[in-house]
């Protein structure tokens, strides 16, 4: 069995973080917009702060995919 280039395993995890990162967002995003009758301020702040991280997250993931796409030659989408 051969060994899979370490791009491979990269990609693999790049592509699992953004869908991670993605959910996570949209979640946090439900209960900050969604429900926010139903939390405190200050939870209200944090939730906000996290969509924030989490986006940033997100776009950390999609530059190291980027990375692992050009690894391995594949086109850069």
């Amino acid at each position: 069995m051969s060994n899979p280039q370490p791009g491979h395993k990269l990609l693999k995890g790049a592509n699992l973080a953004m869908v991670v990162f993605l959910l996570l967002f949209l979640v946090v995003a439900y209960l900050a917009w969604g429900l926010e009758a139903q939390f405190p301020l200050m939870v209200i702040a944090v939730l906000h702060f996290l969509q924030i991280l989490l986006a940033g997250l997100f776009k950390l993931s999609y530059v190291v995919r980027l990375i692992a796409q050009h690894q391995l030659g594949q086109p850069l989408r």
